[in-house]
Parts: C-alpha cells; sequence; structure tokens
C-alpha cells in the first residue's frame, strides 16, 4: 500500500513538473516572439504633386510668298497643357492680344465697326487667320503711301513657374506695325491646378489688404521715379502719370512681382516696369498658402560607417 502511494505522489509531481515546464516554455517563445518582432513604424506617403505637362506650338497661318528683306512676320504660338481650363484662358488672352494691336475692319471696310471688331467664329486657328488678314491688310496700306518698313507680330506663351498646385504662363508679345517704334508687352497668367481656376490679384490677398500692398508698392515706386531722375519730385512726376496698382502679376522666388505696360505709369523711355515686393514685407498681406514655406531643420543622427581595408 505504502508503495502504491508513492508510485501516485511521484507521477503527480512529474506531472506537475511538466506542466510547470511547458508554462515556462511558453512564456519564454512569447518573449522571445515580443523581442524578435519589433513594431515597424508605419511611414506616411508623400502626397503627388500635381501632374503638368505643357508644349508650345505655332498656329499655322496662310501668308503670300515673299522675297527680300522687307517680307512682314506674322507668328502666333499657342499653349497646349494637359488642363483645359489654362488652354481656354490663355487662347483667350491671345486674341485679347491680336485685337488691341490689329483692327478687322481693315479685313473688310464695307462691315460695321461693331460687326467686324470680333472674328467670326470660335476655332483659334480661323481667328488667327482672320488677324492675319489684317496685319496683311496693313502692310498693303504702308506701301501704297509709299511707306516700306518691315512689319512685324509674334506671340509666345511660355511656363514662367511651376509650384506646388500653381502654374504661372508668361504671354509675350512684340510687334511694329510702322512708326516712330515698336511695341512689346508681357502678361502674367497664374492658375490654381487644384480648383481648375485663374487666380487674380485679389484671391491671393488677405481680405482688406489691397491698401497694404498699395502702400508698399507706392514706396517703391517713389524710390524708382528719384532713383531714374524722372522728375524734380515724386508728386511732380504722378501729375504727369498717376501711379495705381495693376493687376499683372507673378509669384516669384523673391516675392510678389507687379509688372506694368508700356505708357502705363511713364513715358515710352521707361519700357515696361515691374517692381518685386519681397515675402518679408507680405506677411499679413498675402494668404498664407502664397508664402514661401518655413524650411524645416532635420537634426540628422550621425551614423558610424566602417569601412574595411
Amino acid at each position: 500500500m505504502l508503495h502504491k502511494n508513492s508510485s501516485i505522489l511521484f507521477s503527480v509531481s512529474v506531472l506537475s513538473a511538466s506542466l510547470c515546464l511547458s508554462a515556462c516554455q511558453k512564456q519564454n517563445d512569447d518573449a522571445e516572439q515580443s523581442v524578435s518582432t519589433p513594431k515597424v513604424a508605419q511611414v506616411q506617403p508623400k502626397p503627388v504633386p500635381f501632374e503638368f505637362t505643357a508644349n508650345v506650338d505655332n498656329i499655322p497661318v496662310q501668308l503670300p510668298a515673299c522675297e527680300g528683306n522687307n517680307c512682314p512676320e506674322f507668328q502666333v504660338q499657342r499653349l497646349k497643357t494637359n488642363y483645359a481650363f489654362i488652354d481656354q484662358q490663355v487662347d483667350t488672352a491671345i486674341i485679347a492680344t491680336l485685337r488691341d494691336n490689329l483692327d478687322l475692319t481693315m479685313v473688310n471696310p464695307a462691315a460695321s465697326e461693331l460687326a467686324a471688331s470680333e472674328p467670326q467664329t470660335n476655332d483659334l486657328r480661323q481667328q488667327v487667320q482672320q488677324y492675319a488678314k489684317a496685319f496683311l491688310a496693313l502692310n498693303q496700306e504702308l506701301k501704297k503711301m509709299n511707306a516700306n518698313p518691315q512689319i512685324s507680330f509674334h506671340v509666345q506663351p511660355k511656363i514662367l513657374r511651376k509650384q506646388d498646385y500653381w502654374v504661372t504662363v508668361q504671354l509675350n508679345s512684340d510687334s511694329f506695325l510702322g512708326g516712330a517704334h515698336g511695341a512689346a508687352a508681357q502678361q502674367y497668367l497664374m492658375f490654381d491646378l487644384k480648383h481648375q481656376q485663374q487666380l487674380h490679384l485679389n484671391d491671393i490677398l488677405l481680405p482688406d489688404r489691397r491698401n497694404a500692398l498699395l502702400k508698399q508698392l507706392h514706396q517703391q515706386f517713389a524710390q524708382w521715379v528719384e532713383a531714374q531722375k524722372l522728375a524734380d519730385n515724386v508728386q511732380e512726376y504722378e501729375d504727369a502719370w498717376p501711379f495705381k496698382l495693376t493687376n499683372n502679376f507673378y509669384l516669384s522666388s523673391q516675392g510678389l512681382v507687379l509688372q506694368y505696360a508700356e505708357y502705363e505709369i511713364g513715358p515710352y523711355v521707361v519700357g515696361m516696369p515691374s517692381f518685386t515686393i519681397p515675402y518679408a514685407q507680405l506677411k499679413g498681406i498675402l494668404k498664407p498658402e502664397y508664402l514661401p514655406k518655413p524650411e524645416i531643420t532635420q537634426t540628422k543622427t550621425a551614423s558610424k560607417v566602417q569601412h574595411s581595408t
């Protein structure tokens, strides 16, 4: 009887020891698994920038054959991007440039000025061809007057800047249509790719901050008048050429650039004045999203790299 009880006790002891060993082994396995499988930090994906592509193409026009040094030059280029709203706005600006410089009534003198002042089509190529005809008609009129200048007209759009979700298009034009000298112009069109719209000056300004911008701009204007010695004093100059805020602008890497046209705030000799207001002076005037983002200084952890020798 004693021997039987001893056997039972021995069996229970062995079973208990086995259970303890199994529990300990499981805890050790769990601990090893937690140590050997560290948590992987999730990396936030970088925002994908708005894809933007652009090409500049010549608009074909029919010009008569010409030889010699006095052949008229007429060239209009258009912008083709992957955003239809940009193409439409630039096309509209191109036609406005042609309309401001060429008179369609020269093509059809019998038509009323109102009827002939606008192209009779919505197709850009056909519209440009109508203005090319007006250009050639002007050339013929100059020849009848025994004037034989080489007249020219060029319109060229280009992408000036692409940053984040906005794009700036520069529309250049130059012409010589007889007279004492030629003419040139630079127009800037800023587009918001996110909301697919053209941005005007008021769109990038904080509410009720237009006068604050005007004050900053007038200070630069006054300094320009004095530096160029355009008059004895600024007020005398403004009596002849009143100062005003232009809506022709773009954002450069340095600040807000405001571009004036010929004869807008000065005689022909001053050309096309432009003024740049640094971003540091535009805090509280520009909306924050149009100010440069502050550079974030990241502390780099030095890592030891062993080189085999």
